[in-house]
Formats: structure tokens, sequence, C-alpha cells
């Protein structure tokens, strides 16, 4: 269109779209920021929860090799090096401490050690069942016994502070058969 003068008409031009523009993707920019540091933060999640959850595994295994062994003739506490990566070097330390005896409860009677040879040690006389025999309650003979039914809490701490800041505790109780005169209560 012309106006009346021959001159080509111009419009006046505001800037609005820029501006409108720019606000936008400084908006889009701040969205995509907060999304790069959320999914930061969830990869530091799974990695704590997987150090923790390592350290809790660790700190089982280490009680698992405690209680392995005849822990109750001498209870006592030892540091267990567990390798997890396979490398041949120790990855966490485990500290157990010293097995607790929590109960220990005479048994009565026990069953025929032929049939049952763990409880061969358990009997008066013989392991061939052949031992004391006592009248029970009920009138019916059984062998007496030398043997305890123990409880013992075995704890393991893994602190894995320098490396992977990992720190787990774990508690495992045992049931064990012992003579009399153990270092049981």
């Amino acid at each position: 269109m012309m106006k009346s003068t021959g001159r080509p008409l111009r419009r006046r031009q505001s800037g609005v779209t820029l501006v409108v523009t720019l606000v936008f993707m400084v908006l889009f920019l701040l969205v995509a920021v907060a999304m790069v540091n959320s999914g930061l933060v969830n990869v530091k999640v799974a990695g704590n929860q997987q150090h923790s959850a390592e350290a809790r595994d660790v700190a089982q295994q280490a009680i698992e090799q405690v209680i392995s062994d005849d822990f109750t003739k001498a209870p006592v506490a030892v540091d267990v090096p567990v390798d997890v990566t396979g490398d041949g070097k120790a990855d966490y330390i485990a500290q157990v401490a010293a097995p607790t005896c929590v109960t220990s409860k005479p048994v009565a009677k026990v069953i025929d050690p032929e049939k049952h040879p763990e409880d061969a040690e358990c009997t008066l006389g013989s392991s061939t069942g052949n031992g004391n025999l006592v009248m029970g309650a009920s009138g019916v003979s059984a062998i007496s016994s030398l043997c305890n039914d123990t409880q013992w809490d075995v704890a393991a701490t893994v602190n894995d502070v320098n490396t992977t800041g990992a720190v787990a505790t774990v508690h495992q109780g045992v049931a064990v058969r012992t003579l009399y005169g153990s270092t049981c209560p």
C-alpha cells in the first residue's frame, strides 16, 4: 500500500516477539538445568544405596565367616578383610565384635545318638545310646545330656569413611549346642 505521498508504508516494530522468545528460552533453560540437577542427585542417591548395600553384605559375609568356625570356645573380636571386586585386594574391613552369649539352657534329654550323631557328644556314657538313662516325668526313659542350647549375638560393623562413606552394622542371632563348661554364662 502506498500513501498519498508515494512512499511505502513503514510499520512501527516494537520488538515484543523478541522479548517473549527470550523469556521462553530462559524458562526452558531453567527447566533443563533443574532436570540435569535432579538426574545428578538421583545418580548420587543410587550410588549411596549401592555402597550401603555392599557394606551390609560385607558385614553379613564377615559374620558368616566367624560363625563357620567354632567361635563358642574362645569368642574374640576379629577384623575380616573382604574383597568385593575380586581383584585380590580387600575392599572393606569388617570389624566383628566378640560374640556374646545371650542365653543358655540345659538340654533335658538327647535324641538317640545313633540316629542323630550330632548329639553323640551330649550323652553320658558311650555314644551308642547306652549312657545313663534317666526316668522322665512321664515315666519314659531318656538319655541325660551334657549339653546346653545357647543363643549368641554376633555383630559386625563396616565403616568405610575414607572411600565410599558407607557405614553398616549387622546383628545376627546364632543357636549353638555346646557342652557344659563352655564360655556361655
